[in-house]
C-alpha cells in the first residue's frame, strides 16, 4: 500500500489532479507523455525503479494499483538478485 501512497502522490503532484483513487488509470486524468517523463523520473528516484513507459498505457493493467503492484513486484525481483548475487 505504501508504493500506491508515493505513486499517487506523484501522479496528483506532476498532472496537477487531487483525490486520484487506485482504480484510475493514469490516462484518464489527464495524463500525457510530458507529465510522464516527470513522472518516471520521480519514481525511479524515490524507489530506484525504473518503471517501463508502457506501464502506463496499458489497455487493462494501467490502473494507479496495478502500477503501483508492478513497481513492488520489480523492487523485490531487484532485491533478490542482490541477495543471490552476494
Amino acid at each position: 500500500m505504501k508504493t500506491e501512497a508515493v505513486l499517487t502522490n506523484i501522479i496528483e503532484d506532476v498532472v496537477g489532479v487531487k483525490g486520484v483513487r487506485r482504480d484510475y488509470r493514469f490516462i484518464d486524468i489527464g495524463g500525457n507523455s510530458t507529465h510522464l517523463g516527470a513522472i518516471l523520473t520521480r519514481i525511479h528516484s524515490e524507489t530506484g525503479v525504473a518503471v517501463p513507459v508502457r506501464m502506463f498505457f496499458h489497455k487493462t493493467d494501467s490502473t494507479i494499483a496495478a502500477i503501483a503492484a508492478k513497481i513492488d513486484s520489480l523492487l523485490q525481483e531487484s532485491q533478490a538478485a542482490l541477495t543471490t548475487s552476494q
